[in-house]
């Protein structure tokens, strides 16, 4: 429970004090009109559709707030770090509570289960299916019915589904080398036969949930090819490179942060090759296959590496477990602890000091990607404090250009012309691009004073050039090593006389 408690504490600081990102507010203001419109219908290009319907609830109970928005992601990573517990018999309870422990204080864990985005809840159905799969030598038939809604639960989330079905395949295929492809697919029959009711029912519950909630309740039945549509989309992505990067973009950042799970765990590997477990051969061959996977996939963005990072953390529990034990050397004992305290500083450093970029700090993470700046957020509270004092029936302020979101998810509830104001309009607050100034300045007329607030900004990960020293300086200080980009808004305000 201790474990739990601190996974639940880190989860919950300060959720709700990070500007939205760009999708975080998309995700959300699709939500909120599920919620009072009840309009949706799956598009592929933002994911879902499941956490649409579990954050419309979310926001109907507690409030239409970002915080909330995150709530989801946020107990999924709670429930991702409980879930080795349910393996103890199967992996030693020593390995199960290292394996949450490493949930628990992941960097890259911890920042996108802070993050209203899916890739955490995916992480909780892929671990869940599998662990209800490990069950079965214990529990018998029951836990298999629920295999298929775990991988629904996947499918309905992101689709992930469609890369990570490929890598548990490899897996269990290198598994079965082990014991000779055909005996093993015997065996799997074999397997298959015995439950076959079960299989059968875990079968029709993936598709019962997936088409019904693709379809969104049978209202877009059109929808029930929900596959076609899905892949269509994302392997036009992954041809055209739309947020694209060098193969090793992945590999770099799962260095700096992740280094403790990933190199535990090819050292628990290294000790124990010829005596790995089937579990233990399937996680090795798993997170390999998903190293290159993703290093190939043209969509690079730091959100994926939640997936890679996954399959590496029971083999660095083992390692942890056993190093921490009455077995373990006096210097492997402090190798690991230097490596909880630097992952437990990288955790804190992304998660709680510099969750945001912005161009007037010169602090950056590489897990944080386009990130809305802290004056945006300073911005959005400003809009709605005079929002609190307008008085009449005209709008509070007037949105054109790139600042449409997240500022129509922060001003959902306060009049705002979302395009250049109408002749005669004298909004208190105006935000345009740069390159509309002339426009504006036209049409609005004197009377106003305006300021340049960056919007979103980005490391610029220039590595040429870049020495050890840059690194190691970058780790224990989280300056950025090259400059600051950022797509900035101007913001036209009615003069104080």
């Amino acid at each position: 429970m201790g474990l739990l408690a601190v996974a639940l504490i880190l989860r919950l600081w300060a959720l709700g004090d990070r500007p939205p990102h760009h999708d975080e507010a998309i995700h959300c203001d699709f939500a909120y009109n599920l919620l009072t419109q009840g309009t949706y219908r799956y598009d592929p290009v933002y994911h879902g559709p499941l956490i649409y319907y579990i954050m419309a609830p979310l926001f109907a109970l507690l409030g239409a707030t970002t915080l909330v928005g995150r709530l989801y992601p946020t107990l999924a990573g709670v429930a991702l770090v409980a879930l080795p517990l349910f393996l103890r018999r199967r992996l030693g309870a020593g390995t199960a509570w290292w394996s949450g422990a490493l949930l628990a204080i992941s960097p890259i864990m911890l920042y996108y289960s802070r993050f209203a985005r899916e890739d955490v809840p995916v992480a909780l159905y892929t671990a869940l299916a599998l662990t209800l799969f490990l069950l079965v030598r214990r529990k018998g038939w029951k836990p298999i019915p629920w295999i298929g809604v775990a991988a629904a639960g996947h499918a309905v989330m992101k689709e992930t589904v469609y890369v990570t079905l490929p890598l548990l395949a490899v897996a269990a295929y290198v598994v079965a080398l082990r014991g000779g492809v055909w005996t093993s697919v015997r065996r799997g029959f074999s397997w298959i036969d015995r439950y076959r009711v079960a299989v059968g029912t875990a079968i029709l519950w993936f598709f019962v949930v997936t088409i019904t909630l693709f379809t969104v309740f049978f209202a877009h039945p059109e929808d029930w090819a929900f596959p076609v549509k899905a892949i269509t989309y994302w392997y036009q992505q992954h041809s055209v490179e739309r947020v694209g990067g060098p193969w090793f973009y992945h590999l770099t950042r799962l260095a700096l942060y992740e280094f403790l799970p990933i190199v535990t765990a090819l050292v628990w590997v290294i000790r124990r090759r010829r005596h790995l477990k089937r579990i233990e051969v399937f996680c090795l061959a798993w997170g390999l296959a998903g190293l290159a996977m993703y290093g190939y996939l043209g969509e690079k963005t730091p959100w994926l590496e939640v997936h890679q990072v996954l399959p590496f953390i029971p083999l660095a529990g083992a390692q942890l477990s056993r190093t921490f034990s009455p077995q373990g050397r006096w210097w492997s004992r402090g190798l690991a602890t230097a490596g909880l305290v630097a992952t437990a500083w990288s955790a804190l450093a992304a998660n709680f000091l510099y969750p945001a970029v912005t161009t007037s700090n010169p602090h950056a993470e590489l897990i944080v990607f386009v990130q809305t700046t802290p004056e945006e957020g300073d911005l959005a509270r400003h809009g709605l404090a005079l929002a609190a004092t307008h008085i009449g029936e005209g709008s509070v302020a007037a949105v054109d250009g790139e600042g449409a979101w997240p500022l129509s998810w922060q001003w959902k509830k306060i009049p705002v012309w979302w395009s250049i104001p109408e002749p005669g309009m004298r909004p208190p607050i105006v935000v345009c691009d740069p390159e509309q100034e002339a426009k504006f300045r036209e049409r609005l007329g004197d009377g106003y004073t305006m300021r340049r607030v960056p919007l979103r900004a980005w490391w610029v990960e220039d590595v040429e050039g870049v020495n050890p020293s840059d690194i190691v300086t970058w780790f224990l200080t989280r300056r950025a090593w090259s400059p600051i980009g950022a797509t900035d808004v101007l913001v036209f305000e009615t003069s104080k006389k």
